[in-house]
């Protein structure tokens, strides 16, 4: 292989020839190779099996991983170098190569999965690459500009028969009750990932008893109430993003298509409430699996269409518009179901927690009953 795609000195940048002419090497990766050439290892196929399956059930989540893999290795064979010891242009091409047929936020993605292999052997002493070069971020700075997305800003606006009529579609009991989950009560991806036994109470013994060894309804926050979900706030629960802990209320049909889900979850002592099919804690791309198998291909466009596709964080568009443009609910009652409201020392002061909660509860629990839209799954 030849490195025909290489620029010459004339095609170099101004500081590149700069750099040159005092010695300084702009390609430092590049005498690494008869390091990374003493074993015929596929590094790509080993953080595959090292990190990619240990993160993620999700099949097509995986597939992503890999997909960038192939591509990646398919483009660098064209080099007489190694593969996970690219050079700045050779990134770049890869990038404008890619621009050609893929969304700006595709490229960017599989660049990001790509460049996870270089990072891991940066922190690996084992490995040569060095801390103080990255040719993929110096590669996505000269492209910034071509990889800005033009992806729509705005989902579809569906009508309440078109949201009835895709969750009439789904048939898996656990896409079914996350999917719903979402929809009803408007939270985030991480935060649903993030629900654990003691957030939720329920009025149903079966499940109750069922699941009291994983302390269900066990935090204090839940006293005196029924029927609930407690999202806590970023500094309490490490992934979530609300700046402020919610108690939802959980109406009929929530708890239907929960209580449905509960009865058939794995019984592996695992004290998230939603798991994978293999048994473990549920995690956003999982999720996003979920949306993608009911929503997809009806609601998904390309990067020239007027809408964006619709993903989970479609539920949290939804609840806070059906409050606010079809209830006319005061912005106060949304910003606390969508936990943006920030009330006094919440974070600092248990007894403040609960007195925001408690008031801001109190004021929507009825309201939040009577004026969810209906799912007709009953």
């Amino acid at each position: 292989m030849s490195d025909h795609n290489e620029p010459s000195d004339e095609g170099l940048a101004p500081e590149e020839k700069l750099g040159k002419m005092r010695g300084v090497d702009s390609d430092p990766l590049v005498g690494l190779q008869p390091e990374m050439e003493l074993m015929t290892q596929d590094w790509y196929d080993r953080f595959d099996e090292v990190f990619v399956q240990t993160k993620t059930d999700s099949e097509d989540y995986r597939n992503q991983y890999l997909l960038a893999f192939r591509e990646w290795k398919e483009h660098m064979a064209q080099f007489d170098r190694h593969e996970t010891l690219p050079s700045v242009t050779q990134v770049d091409l890869f990038i404008r190569k890619s621009l050609k047929t893929q969304s700006a936020g595709v490229v960017k993605t599989k660049i990001r999965y790509i460049r996870e292999v270089y990072a891991w052997m940066q922190e690996e002493d084992s490995f040569p690459h060095p801390t103080n070069h990255d040719p993929f971020l110096k590669a996505l700075k000269r492209n910034k500009k071509a990889l800005t997305s033009s992806d729509a800003d705005d989902f579809p606006v569906l009508d309440l028969e078109d949201v009835q009529r895709k969750v009439h579609e789904i048939t898996n009991i656990a896409e079914r009750a996350a999917i719903v989950f979402q929809l009803k009560t408007g939270i985030r991806s991480t935060e649903l990932c993030n629900i654990l036994f003691s957030d939720i109470k329920i009025a149903n013994h079966e499940v109750m008893n069922h699941y009291e060894p994983l302390g269900i309804g066990s935090d204090s926050i839940l006293d005196d109430k029924q029927n609930v979900v407690y999202i806590p706030r970023d500094k309490v629960r490490q992934g979530n993003k609300r700046k402020c802990p919610t108690v939802i209320p959980l109406d009929d049909e929530t708890r239907a298509v929960l209580i449905d889900y509960l009865l058939i979850r794995p019984d592996n002592g695992d004290g998230h409430v939603f798991l994978t099919k293999k048994g473990k804690p549920l995690d956003k791309g999982s999720l996003q699996v979920f949306w993608n198998n009911n929503w997809r291909p009806e609601y998904e466009y390309d990067e020239d269409d007027e809408y964006r596709s619709i993903s989970p964080h479609f539920a949290r568009h939804w609840m806070s518009t059906w409050f606010r443009s079809r209830k006319s609910w005061n912005e106060p009652w949304v910003q606390y179901l969508r936990g943006d409201k920030m009330g006094p020392d919440i974070g600092t002061k248990r007894s403040a927690m609960h007195r925001y909660v408690h008031a801001y509860f109190g004021d929507i629990e009825e309201r939040y009953e009577d004026d969810i839209f209906p799912l007709g799954i009953l």
